[in-house]
């Protein structure tokens, strides 16, 4: 989130306020040092920080309370704010932000960042017939048939949507915003001339920049 969320609010705040909720990991909310330099920097930029504790398990039972206390703290930020624009990154998050801009009349935001539900079932994470997958995409179509704008991370993605079957109208505005990288902050590494033959990029160019990398796709 610091690397991927906080750059693009850090600008977006000048001239609009802007509540940010998050859910992070215990040992990142007992660093009171960080804790206290992060309230600090958002604060310094005018926005208003709700870091909640995230739950992983028992699975099931522990994402529903991180939705239902994310509503919970959500709504007050709504009602606070008088919020014209409820946006959520990613599906699980997406669940809190449609049911607060349904409670407000919010404008609900669907920055869908993949097909998440088939990447799980790709990654040999889900069965393709199972029923928290069958829940997913049943959810995915509600965000898509809700939103009021979509953000899609590729162009490619876009052109797959009319092969889901669900009716988004043509009024909703759907933009494509590529994942972006902050090279102050992350400086390209070595090249790995074995590895990019390997996959095929050889004769192009490439920068990588050290993060994480998913197996989901990179198995053999």
């Amino acid at each position: 989130g610091e690397s991927q969320v906080l750059a693009y609010l850090e600008r977006l705040a000048a001239g609009r306020p802007i509540a940010l909720l998050s859910f992070e990991k215990p040992d990142d909310l007992f660093d009171a040092v960080r804790m206290d330099a992060m309230r600090a920097r958002l604060s310094s930029r005018g926005i208003r920080w709700i870091p909640l504790r995230y739950h992983k398990w028992p699975a099931v039972l522990s994402t529903a309370w991180d939705i239902l206390n994310g509503v919970r703290h959500g709504r007050r930020a709504v009602s606070a704010q008088r919020a014209a624009i409820v946006h959520a990154r990613g599906y699980v998050p997406s669940l809190i932000a449609l049911t607060l801009a349904r409670m407000s009349g919010a404008a609900f935001v669907f920055d869908m960042r993949g097909f998440w539900a088939d990447e799980k079932v790709d990654g040999c994470h889900w069965a393709p017939g199972s029923r928290i997958y069958a829940i997913t995409k049943h959810f995915e179509r509600r965000f898509f048939e809700s939103a009021d704008a979509i953000v899609s991370l590729t162009r490619a993605g876009v052109a797959a949507f009319p092969g889901l079957g669900y009716r988004v109208p043509d009024r909703t505005p759907i933009e494509v915003i590529p994942t972006c990288t902050d090279l102050d902050r992350f400086r390209p590494g070595p090249a790995d001339d074995a590895l990019r033959a390997r996959l095929g990029l050889t004769g192009h160019v490439v920068i990588g920049v050290s993060g994480t990398i998913t197996n989901w796709y990179l198995r053999q």
